[in-house]
């Protein structure tokens, strides 16, 4: 998969820029504040139809504008896919086209093979659940349309049921009113747990070899899905799920009339990481565990890679976080993506080394909004 193309209309900071790009290494480079992170929003935007970052449509437009708009040609088992998104703030109204034809679910969600890394999931393992829940969440809500189709009805139940447990509701009615919430949380909770673990047990399996091999740490590496039914050895079978989550609900009723909220599903959920059965969060050093996180983003592009469908990686203001060594073994995964873009302040000679290993590379720079790709003659081309 690559972008192969891509025009934005008042989004964020960019007023009218057109680019075109090649599958290979795409870097973009440019100062602070520039716009270089809102480049790779885009782009995610235009697979997915919405910000990596969880923000509201209206806060992408550019200020004081009416609209965004994001077109672009996504590549994808060489078949060329003309992607529009687009948002009105005054209708608050949002438009998502495919090859010219609204698409209200996004049908295309979940066959885009992308791997997106941020300087903040390299601190993923030290901070709280609720971080590595999110990452969860948008890594396989990219891989199954499915999956985030349960999520937001799940989300949206547990609102509900939180808004009802902090009225002041008799408690017979109060009690009848949970079953009907809990019977509903059980079904979509249940589908949600099912696909978690059967992801987390392939990237973990990926990662702990990953970690062996591109660090050659002696301690085993294994990511562990603390799941909320505290069950070690989770079935495959729905209805066996269901029934033990069920049963488990059951138990919380009392103790969530009297706290005022939900205390048992897959929003208290975790990510564990374990080196050689000890918490990383406790006993790692910083260095393992961005080893460790390292390992689980190499482990997602061999997950596409066994879907015969290479993937688009994308960097974010990552190198300034690394050491040189764990900068190499970062590189050396791009060989396994169709098309790489990474982010950098400035063009540091760090890089030479990396890029002499690939012969397949381009270069952007972008500043207050406008992006110059430097072509290797010296000469530049702007795209307005």
């Amino acid at each position: 998969m690559f972008i192969k193309d891509l025009i934005l209309t008042n989004f964020r900071n960019y007023e009218k820029e057109k680019l075109q790009f090649a599958p290979g290494i795409c870097i973009v480079q440019g100062a602070n504040g520039q716009g270089k992170s809102n480049l790779l929003e885009a782009i995610y935007c235009l697979c997915f139809g919405r910000s990596f970052k969880n923000y509201k449509d209206s806060d992408l437009v550019k200020w004081e504008r009416p609209f965004y708009f994001i077109q672009g040609t996504v590549v994808l088992q060489k078949h060329p896919y003309k992607m529009e998104v687009g948002f009105e703030t005054g209708k608050r109204r949002k438009v998502v086209k495919v090859n010219g034809k609204v698409d209200k679910k996004f049908s295309l969600e979940g066959n885009f093979p992308v791997v997106f890394f941020v300087p903040e999931d390299l601190e993923m393992i030290r901070r709280g659940p609720e971080e590595r829940r999110r990452f969860i969440d948008r890594e396989i809500c990219q891989i199954s349309a499915l999956y985030r189709d349960y999520l937001i009805r799940y989300n949206r139940i547990i609102a509900q049921k939180n808004k009802i447990l902090k009225e002041n509701i008799q408690k017979k009615e109060l009690r009848e009113m949970l079953h009907v919430w809990n019977r509903q949380i059980v079904h979509f909770g249940s589908r949600i747990i099912k696909i978690r673990n059967e992801m987390i047990s392939i990237w973990s399996s990926l990662a702990s070899r990953n970690y062996a091999c591109l660090f050659q740490e002696s301690q085993l590496l294994s990511i562990s899905y603390e799941n909320c039914l505290g069950i070690k050895e989770i079935t495959t079978d729905i209805e066996e799920i269901e029934k033990t989550f069920q049963n488990e609900i059951k138990k919380t009723e009392e103790e969530e009339m009297r706290r005022g909220y939900s205390l048992l599903g897959p929003h208290r959920e975790d990510l564990l990481f374990l080196l050689d059965g000890r918490e990383a969060r406790r006993f790692a050093s910083h260095g393992q565990q961005r080893s460790a996180i390292i390992s689980l983003k190499a482990a997602q592009i061999q997950f596409f890679n066994d879907k015969k469908e290479k993937p688009l990686f994308i960097l974010d203001d990552l190198f300034s976080e690394l050491d040189e060594f764990r900068m190499e073994q970062c590189f050396s995964l791009f060989k396994g993506a169709e098309q790489v873009f990474i982010t950098i302040t400035r063009k540091d000679n760090y890089l030479e080394p990396f890029l002499e290993k690939f012969s397949d590379f381009s270069f952007f720079h972008v500043s207050e909004g406008k992006v110059m790709e430097l072509k290797e003659n010296g000469k530049s081309r702007t795209f307005c």
